[in-house]
């Protein structure tokens, strides 16, 4: 268990906006992509900034000019909720499932109110458990959150967090969120509003936080680093640890870390490296070799150099690499492959070999110090 990360204080709530609670019958569609793909959207009102022309806020929102794009759970939720009802709006008021609470008095096309859905989803956890309970299904008992009731305020930070820890996730939860986060708009020209950029550095402050745990782990544990960042690496992971060691971070330390350039380390899950972020060495930057000044904030995964001074290797890394050559010679083995596929997976392979020869052959560092 990670206990030397830091607990990070949000000086601000984040409130869900009425969008979720005013959707309607038919929100929900789906688009066939040329390639095959079917991305499902969202269609909804948007509230905030809408006014008439003569500047007065409108209590009904209007339609948002860009639907929101969700995964294939959320448009399968809709439609049960469809299917619950006949009323116009998703969530109203005069529906009532009669396992989870009395009836409640008939109020047409109107939206539930925060508090009252919070109720019913309390109701729903207390339904749930009991059937569970009395269907003797014990391991399927929803358990209590340690933090407290599940509320709407939450939805949002959940789904930012998910979001954001994805590559190019800045972008996509500026998108989803229907806000731009691009240098310009964070600044004079903007049209972020009402905490959008307060999520966005929020976000970015924790994923720095739990990448920069994690490599501290890493290193307690004895994983050996090499790459040409990897005292870079080791760095970050050390001063990290001594400055914020399971210490209470103010808004103002959040900024001082995230503004901190030798502590910006990057993961993906699935990359077989740390990129430790110098915008001035970063070859994933198109404009690097222009000559031009850098602009990147975060690294571009899609653009990766393996010959990069930005990037470092630990043990996990290179169990990761072992795990994907597994998977590569699993499907190697298959008679049918076509010789074009088995000649590109063969090629993956043996980067990944060279990569694990690499790193065993290099001195490395281990947890600060030099190792032979």
């Amino acid at each position: 268990m990670r206990t030397h990360a830091p607990c990070i204080a949000h000086g601000r709530n984040i409130s869900l906006p009425p969008v979720v609670l005013h959707l309607e019958r038919g929100c929900s569609s789906q688009q066939e992509r040329e390639d095959g793909t079917v991305r499902y959207r969202i269609t909804g009102r948007h509230f905030k900034g809408v006014t008439d022309e003569d500047g007065n806020t409108l209590a009904g929102g209007e339609i948002r000019p860009e639907p929101w794009t969700v995964i294939e759970l959320v448009d399968r939720a809709v439609k049960v909720l469809e299917q619950l009802h006949d009323d116009r709006l998703l969530f109203p008021r005069s529906v009532t499932v009669r396992t989870l609470q009395p009836a409640q008095a008939e109020i047409p096309a109107e939206g539930l109110n925060p508090n009252v859905f919070v109720g019913r989803i309390k109701s729903f956890i207390d339904w749930a458990n009991a059937t569970a309970t009395r269907l003797s299904r014990i391991h399927e008992l929803i358990p209590a959150d340690p933090h407290g009731p599940i509320t709407l305020r939450r939805l949002r930070r959940t789904v930012a967090w998910f979001i954001y820890r994805r590559p190019g996730g800045r972008i996509a939860l500026g998108l989803q969120y229907g806000h731009v986060g691009s240098s310009l708009a964070e600044s004079y020209g903007g049209r972020t509003k009402a905490d959008m950029l307060e999520i966005l550095d929020f976000e970015k402050t924790l994923t720095l936080a739990d990448a920069l745990a994690e490599a501290s782990d890493r290193l307690s544990a004895g994983e050996k680093v090499s790459g040409p960042a990897a005292d870079r690496y080791t760095a970050a992971a050390d001063e990290f640890t001594a400055r914020y060691a399971g210490a209470f971070a103010t808004k103002g330390q959040m900024k001082a870390l995230r503004n901190n350039p030798r502590l910006h380390i990057f993961e993906d899950p699935q990359a077989l490296l740390t990129c430790n972020l110098d915008p001035y060495k970063a070859l994933c930057d198109p404009n690097l070799a222009k000559g031009t000044k850098p602009s990147m904030r975060t690294p571009n995964w899609n653009r990766c150099n393996p010959a990069c001074a930005n990037i470092s290797r630990t043990d996990t890394h290179i169990q990761r690499g072992r795990d994907q050559i597994a998977q590569l010679d699993a499907d190697c083995a298959d008679p049918r492959l076509p010789h074009p596929m088995r000649r590109r997976l063969e090629l993956c392979r043996a980067t990944r070999e060279k990569i694990i020869q690499e790193h065993e052959a290099t001195p490395g560092r281990l947890a600060g110090k030099d190792s032979t």
